[in-house]
């Protein structure tokens, strides 16, 4: 049906987490704001609702231990019915979530049948099946959308159609599924207009205790990309399926454009890089690193989604640091060099990681260490004993801060291929719980739950560790979160304590059991 296509709303929906609310990552959502720069380029009506923080103080249950977070669906309903879009845009970023863009997508064709509803985002990518299975869902964007939106919105407001556009999905007239993949990634990534930050509701980003990658340090934090595509192949990863293997890079110029935006007029002073490889060119890292300090923004950053460590050297760390770098996640995935080779499939020696987080701290950096466990592939899979080789890494770098995940099979994924060739699946597997702190597989080796009961052991343990060798650090970690989250200081001192309690009662049970053996092994040798 011809219809003019010319007002657009985007949404982010709102979020399912924890009910302790810890496994929150409240960002400006740059997809959408980026879609709707490319959008007002073209002359379209658009408008930005960002739902989850929106409603970031309304909570509803959803089930034991799962709260909903976001504005309620009524008011989603009341805002899409002021607004009457002709289209409406929902992010659908991780299959966990993917109900609550289902929810959204649902009260859209409650509002008006005639509305047309688009998903993208990373689940949407990965599994554009899934996301047409649901029947109010028109049109599934793959992968980059900015060239793909404005293409998409006239084939459907002309009525001539999409079978000659690449990188969408959608149902056609028998009801069957046709998904017309990518032709190639976006090349010139400075062609594309800044993220369309004037319509997010910027300061109450701003006001929130946290980000991604955990609290601020500072008042104003804001997110950026400065390249898209990572050309390494972990075998849990899908980011590739968004934005490809080649890393792609903005000119330092088109870099430096948008944070003179971000200080000027947002004065943003926390930077926070959400790329894939930030370092995947390092001369053009350097130079970025040199204008940023030459510039003399007042600008603390990290990359929370970690640096492969086979890049840093004393020279790049030393330019980090006077750019304003003042975190290195370190994505090293593994204590084990086997697990590494022969499963992740990454680049990182294992023992080089104790020396470079000394490296980082001397630059006068905090470091830290991402891991996974429960690695699974064709070559075998992961030991309890190369999960303890990651645990006594730890031990060993002595990291500021440690993040340790367990393994996830994502859609798109080489780990959920070998996970369905091998039935490695738990038998109660649900797309629901994709979530990094839950194990959604099983193998000779160990169960979920025993995933789960390593991991928790290991970290308070190391807890326990850590405050009794570098008590200053812990007050320093203390005044941050009291500095930037009063009301919430309490319980968490409550949570530490609890911790710092197991696993003083944890090293008492393995002393105890250790003596016990030994004592074993005396009256044996006897």
């Amino acid at each position: 049906m011809k219809r003019p296509i010319r007002r657009i709303l985007l949404i982010q929906p709102p979020y399912n987490c924890a009910a302790h609310k810890t496994d929150l990552t409240p960002n400006p959502p740059l997809g959408l704001a980026y879609t709707a720069s490319v959008l007002e380029q073209f002359g379209f009506d658009v408008e930005i609702l960002d739902a989850f923080v929106e409603g970031w103080n309304h909570e509803s249950s959803i089930s034991p231990g799962i709260i909903r977070v976001g504005l309620p669906l009524g008011e989603i309903r009341c805002i899409v019915a002021e607004k009457a879009p002709d289209a409406v845009g929902i992010s659908a970023m991780f299959t966990s979530q993917r109900k609550n863009a289902s929810d959204v997508a649902a009260l859209v064709k409650e509002v008006e049948p005639a509305t047309f509803v688009i998903v993208g985002g990373a689940h949407a990518t990965a599994a554009p099946e899934m996301a047409l299975s649901d029947p109010n869902v028109d049109v599934a964007v793959l992968g980059e959308g900015e060239d793909v939106i404005v293409p998409l919105l006239r084939g459907l407001g002309t009525g001539d159609g999409l079978k000659n556009l690449h990188g969408v999905a959608y149902r056609a007239p028998d009801g069957s599924l046709v998904v017309n993949q990518r032709q190639g990634a976006i090349a010139d990534l400075d062609a594309i207009p800044f993220p369309a930050r004037h319509l997010l509701p910027m300061d109450k980003y701003f006001a929130l205790p946290s980000r991604h990658g955990g609290l601020k340090i500072r008042t104003r934090p804001a997110n950026m990309v400065a390249s898209r595509g990572c050309p390494y192949r972990c075998n849990f990863c899908t980011a590739f399926r968004v934005f490809g293997r080649k890393a792609r890079r903005r000119s330092v110029e088109n870099i430096l454009a948008e944070l003179d935006e971000l200080v000027n007029r947002y004065q943003v002073n926390e930077l926070y890089f959400e790329d894939d490889q930030f370092l995947a060119n390092l001369s053009h890292a350097e130079r970025l690193l040199v204008a940023m300090a030459q510039r003399g923004y007042d600008l603390a950053w990290d990359t929370p989604n970690g640096i492969s460590p086979w890049l840093l050297n004393d020279r790049l760390l030393g330019k980090m640091k006077a750019s304003g770098c003042y975190h290195v996640n370190i994505a090293v995935e593994s204590g084990s060099q086997w697990v590494l080779d022969n499963l992740i499939h990454k680049p990182v020696r294992v023992k080089r990681i104790p020396d470079l987080v000394r490296r980082i701290q001397d630059h006068g950096m905090t470091a830290g260490i991402f891991l996974v466990i429960g690695n699974i592939g064709q070559a075998g899979v992961e030991t309890r004993e190369q999960i303890e080789e990651s645990f006594r890494l730890l031990e060993k770098a002595r990291p500021d801060t440690q993040h340790v995940s367990i393994l996830t099979p994502y859609p798109g994924s080489e780990v959920l291929e070998v996970a369905l060739e091998k039935g490695y699946l738990v038998p109660d597997f649900d797309w629901d719980n994709l979530v990094i702190e839950k194990s959604n597989l099983q193998t000779p080796e160990w169960t979920p739950n025993d995933l789960v009961d390593m991991r928790n052991k290991a970290l308070v343990r190391i807890a326990f560790s850590a405050t009794l060798k570098r008590p200053r650090r812990l007050v320093q970690l203390l005044w941050h979160a009291l500095r930037n989250d009063p009301p919430g200081f309490p319980a968490r001192m409550f949570r530490y304590a609890c911790k710092v309690l197991a696993a003083w009662l944890d090293t008492l049970t393995r002393g105890a059991g250790v003596r016990r053996q030994e004592k074993k092994l005396g009256k044996a040798n006897h």
